[in-house]
């Protein structure tokens, strides 16, 4: 499945030192997203939105600098609605200067997720403009990811450099896993592996054990050493990755169920079906959870399931499921997309199995 590219800073930096509960609760907050407890932090954080907006038109900045922290904090559990419309509005108290940039590149941070790119760039180059030296990085690394999502790995590389010359440890967690994101991108398994052992090492000294950067470095060790042959260790890292997942954002967020579908392929390639369904049927209630059943992410673990029903035999329960969530990615993505490609070989291979060798022709037809 598509590598996600996770950004490292969630929380702004720390309100004027104002008196207060407002002010206690925005501290306590910010705390606890160092910490990387982001669900105990988000109604901490609306709590002081509440309080810093009692105070009246004085107190602005403050709250324009919690909407910032608590918009880029529910980016990051995925509730992008609400987070583009808190750091829209956070941007209207906002002077130009580090507290604007760092609710731009979490706007970019959060249309890189959207898939609208043309935006989530001019984001980026804004908030890289309003600041210098040390204060680019983060938008540097921003405008990194976009790249790489748009497979512009030469252009990513090279802000990647930049980057590294002055990050700290924290931040060259976040650079590593864009180095083997692109690694991964590229077939360049052994790299990749480097890369994830390098951020899992850095982040022994710079992050919490169930921070969403550790979690992503420990997946991309997990499908470097699933295509180097390792499959027992791809495992084992898969379920590192899953366990600080659950620690970081609970038991429903979406980028568990994309580590729970990695896990899923690599025991469904290894005749582990049993172990395959399950967590392809845990990962779909997730997906839909978080973005409804046609959502094309929901589709395609059901499809990915479908597949591992037909290796299990269970032909009518797969041909259900199967057509039905191919035609919804018929729906959702555009022709050619590698999603509904896979889809495509998904359905024929159960054709195929289960002797429906015209049917099979035609599906072959469309993929081919």
């Amino acid at each position: 499945m598509k590598t996600i590219l996770i950004i490292l800073i969630v929380a702004a930096d720390g309100s004027a030192a104002t008196p207060g509960e407002a002010a206690k609760l925005t501290t306590h907050a910010q705390q606890l997203c160092l910490e990387s407890r982001y669900a105990e932090a988000e109604p901490i954080f609306r709590h002081a939105v509440e309080l810093w907006s009692a105070e009246g038109p004085g107190e602005k900045q403050n709250r324009a600098l919690v909407l910032t922290a608590l918009g880029g904090l529910l980016s990051v559990l995925e509730n992008y609605p609400e987070s583009e419309r808190m750091l829209t509005e956070s941007l209207h108290d906002l002077e130009p200067g580090p507290d604007a940039s760092r609710a731009l590149w979490n706007l970019a941070a959060l249309y890189r997720k959207l898939g609208d790119f043309g935006k989530a760039e001019s984001c980026a180059r804004k908030a890289a403009g309003m600041v210098e030296g040390h204060d680019r990085i983060a938008p540097w690394l921003i405008l990194a990811s976009i790249y790489i999502e748009q497979h512009r790995y030469g252009e990513a590389e090279k802000i990647l450099t930049r980057a590294g010359k002055g990050a700290d440890d924290a931040l060259r967690v976040v650079i590593d896993n864009n180095y083997a994101a692109i690694a991964l991108s590229t077939s360049k398994y052994s790299r990749a592996e480097a890369f994830s052992r390098k951020a899992i090492e850095a982040a022994q000294h710079s992050l919490p054990a169930q921070h969403a950067a550790v979690a992503e470095a420990w997946n991309h060790l997990a499908q470097a050493r699933r295509s180097q042959g390792d499959y027992l260790e791809a495992e084992h890292a898969y379920q590192e990755s899953m366990d600080r997942w659950k620690r970081a954002a609970g038991l429903g967020h979406p980028s568990l169920a994309r580590v729970m579908m990695n896990l899923g392929a690599l025991y469904h390639e290894r005749g582990r079906e049993a172990g395959a369904e399950q967590l392809y049927r845990n990962a779909a209630a997730i997906l839909e959870t978080a973005y409804g059943p046609d959502h094309y992410l929901t589709l395609v673990a059901r499809n990915e399931l479908s597949d591992v029903l037909c290796a299990e035999g269970r032909f009518t329960e797969a041909d259900k499921l199967s057509a039905a969530t191919l035609a919804g990615l018929d729906r959702t993505l555009p022709p050619g997309d590698a999603r509904q490609v896979r889809a495509l070989k998904n359905r024929w291979r159960l054709l195929q199995d289960s002797g429906r060798r015209r049917e099979a022709a035609a599906i072959a037809a469309r993929f081919r």
